[in-house]
């Protein structure tokens, strides 16, 4: 079990089972939302996910082109996030409390990727999202 909590810990998780490695999303949408590079996170099946607290302090934000994202109402944290159409959940791997063992195993949206990024050879590389 890997538990997880936003920075100020009122909102905690907990996952039993991941359905991915890590991965990084390169898009302009993910750049904003982290503020860096890009944003690092896995999947969980739902079923492996279960919130412990801080459920009501979650809140949105969603763009006009429909883009979502759940964060902390007290210190901002971006949140995971249920994927219906997926089973899945989303979940930003800096949230992690424990070392799960899982590795970078690709990098999405690198056709957008900032020009200043470096990427490593070594993953790999999809232009658009993991289907591409």
């Amino acid at each position: 079990m890997t538990t997880g909590s936003c920075l100020c810990g009122r909102v905690a998780f907990s996952v039993s089972e991941f359905a991915s490695g890590i991965f990084k999303c390169h898009c302009s949408k993910c750049r904003k939302a982290f503020g860096g590079a890009s944003s690092a996170a896995t999947l969980a099946p739902a079923a492996a996910f279960r919130w412990h607290s801080g459920e009501d302090a979650i809140r949105e934000f969603r763009t006009e082109s429909g883009f979502l994202r759940r964060f902390c109402g007290e210190c901002g944290s971006i949140l995971p996030q249920h994927l219906p159409d997926y089973g899945s959940y989303w979940v930003p791997a800096g949230l992690l409390d424990d070392d799960t063992g899982l590795v970078l195993t690709r990098h999405i949206h690198v056709a957008s990727r900032a020009g200043w990024e470096v990427l490593d050879e070594a993953t790999r590389q999809h232009p658009e999202g993991f289907d591409s």
